[in-house]
């Protein structure tokens, strides 16, 4: 497993609902929990571990200063080499919200089952 230098946790309210969804859109998901005292689940982009998820309850027994409630400020995004590939892989399962280019980079943003705005994102060609 290869890990990022920086990877989101994502507070969700189901995380049997959110790994179906990451799975049914090409990403590969960790069904069991990785922590034996709280439960976090991986997913993968290829190779690579995109980012975890921990149900909003476990967050808040967690660490309680950090999650009153599901939120984010700013968008997650994720890395999609073969863009056109990925993007015809997901655009019927998915609600749009927006597609861009900007900095050299295409990006195709949507929208989670616990509303994040995720992007599948790759340099422009």
């Amino acid at each position: 497993m290869q890990t990022a230098n920086f990877t989101a946790c994502l507070a969700v309210r189901d995380v049997t609902e959110t790994l179906d969804f990451y799975e049914a859109l090409g990403f590969t998901v960790g069904r069991e929990s990785v922590a034996q005292d709280h439960p976090i689940h991986l997913i993968f982009n290829g190779d690579t571990m995109a980012f975890m998820i921990q149900p909003a309850d476990s967050v808040r027994e967690f660490i309680p200063q950090t999650a009153a409630e599901l939120g984010a400020s700013g968008f997650f995004y994720l890395n999609a080499p073969d863009f056109d590939g990925a993007v015809a892989r997901i655009r019927d399962k998915v609600e749009v919200l927006k597609e861009a280019s900007d900095g050299g980079f295409r990006m195709l943003y949507f929208r989670d089952p616990n509303g994040y705005a995720m992007a599948l994102s790759a340099r422009a060609v």
